[in-house]
């Protein structure tokens, strides 16, 4: 009897797994290499710093529902695309709980979503500032295709893009829910702050 109860207990406690809390630098030196060591649920903390990254951007989710979070306040804790890459993207199926919180995302360029792209995803973005991002199309600061994010106490301002949304571009199949935020100074052919496509 001793050794059901044993066994069973055994089993009860591998089939409990808990979420972790994986440190950036200290666990892993890139934002990137953290996400891709993470499971569900887990949460990323994100020491001040500047975070730079090679490839087509600095961070993919990967479809992962975690938190990527920084330690400190957004103004010290920088996404940096260089000019070179686009800052975030999530084009994997996310949903409100893959939550980016109190980063600067600045730097990035890309042809959609310069600062953050959101393809066929809608992650919870809150409390960043996404300023100076590019695109050479749409969605300077934030790009949404098929996509419904949760945009919450954000600053997103000075971004360009050569098309539409200097600050937010949407698609029609797009409904983003944005509150709280501060959206201002932001540039393109159509849409300077935030441009809502009906085709």
């Amino acid at each position: 009897m001793m050794r059901v109860a044993a066994a069973m207990m055994a089993l009860l406690v591998c089939g409990v797994t808990t979420a972790a809390t994986i440190n950036v630098p200290a666990d892993y030196t890139t934002i990137q290499a953290a996400v891709d060591a993470a499971s569900g649920g887990d949460v990323i903390l994100v020491a001040p710093g500047t975070y730079t990254g090679t490839g087509d951007e600095v961070v993919d989710t990967h479809g992962k529902a975690i938190t990527i979070k920084a330690s400190g306040t957004p103004g010290e804790t920088i996404i940096n695309g260089q000019g070179a890459r686009r800052g975030i993207t999530c084009s994997s199926g996310e949903g409100a709980d893959t939550i980016i919180e109190g980063f600067t995302i600045t730097g990035g360029s890309a042809n959609y979503g310069g600062g953050i792209y959101c393809n066929s995803s809608s992650p919870t973005i809150t409390d960043c500032t996404i300023s100076d991002n590019t695109a050479n199309n749409s969605g300077g600061g934030i790009g949404c295709n098929y996509s419904s994010p949760t945009i919450t106490d954000c600053t997103i301002s000075d971004n360009t893009a050569n098309d539409d949304g200097g600050g937010i571009y949407c698609n029609s199949n797009s409904s983003p829910t944005i509150t709280g935020c501060t959206i201002s100074d932001n540039t393109a052919s159509y849409g300077g702050g935030i441009r809502c496509d009906s085709n």
